[in-house]
């Protein structure tokens, strides 16, 4: 360390710590890496910046910066021969190299790339319904927390918000892992789902409860997860589920869809006439 005029400066040479004596008898070890403020000149013999000794500097915006190295100034080429990037900009003269197609994705040098060379295997389904998984544990744990209320109704929404499904996109299925947990509950469930399995339905049927069946398309399923960005009069009505899917969710959501769409049965007589009117 070397002292300087003018103050209590101290240079440091990649040390880890420094110590100083006063008086001969305190003394003081200083971290290098956590007290030390860069002062706003360098020595002019060469030395690295001096470290000022006194009141630790604290983080704040005047002296918020990026670690040293850690931005890089970017490569400024074809500015002329002084810079040693100038015309050819250091790709040197014609070639492929010196072309803008170099470096291609998955460009091997035009022989046959290898993601042509494998065979096309499997097929991705796009009509495919994709449930999000809800373990029988999982909803035992919530209700024990108090985040879900056992004696009504546990609906979708209710899942969603206790945390156990994010990203819905079909709805929830409500899977059989950790069924033996239910019998530490003091009341059957009712539980309104998209889909289940046989063997978590039958055991909460078993312990006196109930699982029933919703279809929501996507629109009603965002409406009903989150029905504060929906307005009031605005709200869909219950979803009709396609032909494939009605011999599960019929039962349970006819005499609901029959009630809403009571208003677009048309009688036997106007079909007729609107058949006479069109031919």
């Amino acid at each position: 360390a070397a002292h300087r005029q003018g103050g209590m400066a101290f240079a440091v040479r990649g040390a880890a710590s420094v110590r100083l004596q006063f008086n001969s008898s305190a003394r003081l070890i200083l971290k290098a890496h956590t007290l030390r403020t860069f002062s706003s000149s360098s020595s002019k013999d060469g030395n690295p910046a001096a470290f000022e000794i006194g009141t630790p500097t604290y983080l704040g915006l005047h002296n918020l910066r990026d670690n040293p190295g850690a931005r890089k100034k970017r490569k400024v080429v074809g500015r002329g021969p002084g810079s040693g990037l100038g015309k050819t900009c250091g790709r040197g003269h014609k070639g492929q190299k010196s072309r803008g197609s170099m470096g291609k994705p998955f460009f091997e040098g035009g022989q046959t790339p290898l993601h042509r060379k494998l065979p096309k295997r499997g097929f991705k389904n796009v009509n495919k319904v994709r449930y999000e998984p809800v373990n029988c544990s999982s909803v035992v744990e919530r209700i024990k927390q108090g985040r879900i209320d056992p004696y009504k109704k546990i609906t979708i929404k209710d899942l969603y918000d206790a945390g156990l499904c994010n990203g819905i996109k079909h709805g929830v299925k409500l899977l059989g892992k950790g069924i033996e947990e239910l019998t530490t509950l003091d009341t059957p469930l009712t539980i309104e789902v998209s889909h289940a399995s046989q063997e978590a339905k039958t055991a909460i049927e078993e312990l006196g409860g109930e699982v029933t069946y919703r279809y929501f398309n996507r629109r009603a399923l965002r409406a009903h997860i989150k029905p504060h960005k929906f307005h009031p009069n605005l709200m869909p009505g219950p979803s009709i589920p396609p032909p494939r899917l009605q011999d599960r969710y019929l039962p349970f959501m006819e005499e609901e869809l029959l009630a809403y769409y009571s208003h677009l049965e048309v009688e036997e007589g106007e079909k007729v006439g609107k058949e006479e009117v069109s031919m």
